[in-house]
Formats: C-alpha cells, structure tokens, sequence
C-alpha cells in the first residue's frame, strides 16, 4: 500500500499554476508519483477551499476558471478527497450559481447530510433551494 501523504494548497496551486521555478516541479512530480501508484495523495476539504481562495485572490481566477481545475483534480488517479461525495457537488454549485466556495460547500455538506443551514446570509438563503436554509429564530428579550 502506497504511503499517503496530506497535501497543502501550495503544492495543489504551485501544480495547476506552474508559476513557481523550483515548487511547481517538485507539485506536480507529487501527483506523478501518486498517478503511478508511488504514493496517495489526501485532499481535505479545507484544503481545498483554501486553494480557492488562493486562486480567486491572487490569480484572479472564478468559479468557471477555477471549478474544472478542482473537478479534474479529484478525479486523478493517486488522489482522494474524503468528502469527494458532496465535494464535487459544492464545486459544480460553485460554478453553476457563481457561488462563493464556502457557501457551496456548506450547502453541499447539508444536503448530502440531511440537514438543515442556519445563516443570516439571504444570498445564501435564495441562492441554494436545494437546500432548506434559514435564518436563527429571533429571540425575545424580556
């Protein structure tokens, strides 16, 4: 069984930018590596989302841009993210709606989890009706 090994979003955004001389080569010698079964490489979910926010704030990257990069990522082989089952469905609403990245996720985590979203966000409220979100109860003082 090949060692597996949690990456960082540097390594995940020195791979897809290729910007860097010395990281982005040692990145994607990573993902060869696990492509031939050497090693397996972790992405977790916050990983992910800080990749894009890296993207989207220092490359200027969006969801359309940003979202089949992921996609295609989850789906090398020698990779796994362990929410991949609702994962992939923050990352298409993420490119669908033009959703924030977090959001989606949060949504996509409730729906795949049969449960509800509380939030004070009505964009958030409108933008996800696949999902029942609502705002807290408002509280009465005395």
């Amino acid at each position: 069984m090949p060692k597996s090994i949690a990456i960082d979003a540097n390594i995940i955004v020195r791979y897809l930018t290729g910007d860097d001389p010395q990281q982005s080569p040692a990145a994607t010698e990573m993902f060869r590596a696990a492509g031939a079964g050497r090693i397996q490489l972790i992405i977790p979910t916050p990983t992910l989302q800080e990749t894009v926010y890296v993207l989207e704030t220092f490359y200027g990257g969006t969801p359309e841009t940003i979202a089949p990069k992921l996609a295609s990522l989850l789906s090398l082989p020698g990779v796994d993210c362990p929410d991949a089952r609702w994962v992939l469905d923050a990352i298409q609403w993420y490119r669908a709606k033009r959703a924030d990245f977090g959001d989606a996720l949060l949504c996509a985590y409730a729906r795949h989890h049969h449960c509800e979203v509380s939030t004070f966000d009505k964009g958030l409220i409108n933008k996800f009706p696949e999902v029942t979100a609502t705002e807290p109860a408002k509280t009465k003082s005395k």
